[in-house]
């Protein structure tokens, strides 16, 4: 991660040519004795270095376009609570990009052979999972990366915009016990990404640190309400049913309340309900919904800027950049004073 990335400039000169020689060597925009491209192959292969589509500026050698890769497979199908999550992650790091006059590219699929020739100088990998295939190719690329959110298995990435979840966690899961919760659970999705690992990391030391029982159920961020409602129905019917639920979205956790109405379960007087994100459903819900906002206009705007540093060769830095959550009190989780 911190050897310097191989350019045209190097393969030039390592095969004695120009570097516009070396440009239609690779792309196939002149003619080029076989020879002389037999000699910038061989170099290229000596540096390790594979040909950029990005490289269409032959004095820079940028295209001054860098890539987004998305990676929560539910991120833009299924409920309006992920797309707006996700759409204001997508939107702020194409405003920052235009802010900085650089063009913002979304790479859907980075196994398709199409995605090569994308001309981009660097790439950012959106909430990685854990060991992320698509992070590792494009690392195997050698493609200038920036991750927001890092991966599970690699924290050590310093090339990476990071939410700090267990202090906003631990002030949540205090604020249910200073309310009076005494059984808080958490339904916790089914993604390996940051968010649900680290959440999880937290609840558990919370639990430990207090000495309460786990209790810890998965609700895949795949389902439909209908799949949802028939997991939370007996949930919260069952005699043993928590005081307070943690749940991973903000659609769910408004499915939650819903159905807590039909069945007389009181919000919040003998249920609290909170979300790990926040969304127009926990706005709107009744009552409003406790949330933890993923501050994804931060998490843009460090990583856009953290991208064009790496683009100019910027000393790789010391840590990740660590942005913290906002946490939003609301009427889901305020038990009225006796």
């Amino acid at each position: 991660m911190s050897r310097r990335r191989i350019t045209i400039r190097d393969v030039a000169e390592r095969a004695d040519v120009s570097i516009s020689t070396v440009s239609h060597a690779f792309s196939g925009g002149r003619p080029i004795s076989s020879a002389t491209k037999d000699r910038i192959t061989r170099a290229a292969a000596e540096l390790g270095y594979e040909p950029n589509p990005s490289a269409r500026s032959l004095r820079t050698g940028r295209s001054g376009i860098v890539g987004l890769i998305l990676r929560p497979r539910f991120a833009l199908a299924g409920t309006s609570d992920r797309a707006e999550t996700f759409n204001r992650l997508v939107g702020s790091v194409a405003t920052e990009a235009l802010r900085r006059k650089t063009g913002l590219i979304h790479v859907p699929d980075i196994d398709d052979p199409r995605a090569a020739k994308v001309p981009m100088d660097g790439c950012i990998v959106a909430h990685p999972y854990s060991g992320d295939r698509v992070l590792t190719e494009v690392l195997h690329r050698r493609i200038p990366v920036v991750t927001v959110e890092e991966d599970p298995q690699r924290p050590e990435l310093p090339w990476a915009v990071r939410l700090d979840y267990p202090p906003v966690v631990t002030r949540l899961l205090d604020h249910l016990r200073e309310q009076h919760a005494s059984d808080v659970m958490l339904l916790t999705g089914t993604e390996s990404n940051a968010w649900n690992v680290r959440t999880r990391e937290s609840y558990r030391a919370w639990c430990e640190h207090n000495g309460v029982p786990v209790r810890i159920d998965e609700l895949s961020e795949g389902l439909t309400h209908g799949e949802a409602a028939q997991l939370i129905g007996p949930l919260l019917a069952a005699p043993d049913r928590p005081d307070a639920i943690v749940v991973a979205t903000s659609d769910f956790a408004a499915l939650i309340a819903k159905l807590a109405a039909t069945q007389g379960v009181r919000v919040p007087e003998e249920l609290m309900i909170a979300s790990l994100t926040d969304s127009e459903h926990s706005r709107t819900a009744e009552p409003a919904i406790t949330a933890m906002d993923l501050n994804h206009e931060s998490l843009a705007k460090e990583a856009v800027e953290l991208m064009l540093a790496r683009i100019d060769d910027a000393a790789e830095p010391e840590q990740p950049v660590v942005i913290s959550p906002v946490l939003h009190l609301r009427a889901s989780t305020q038990r009225p004073r006796h």
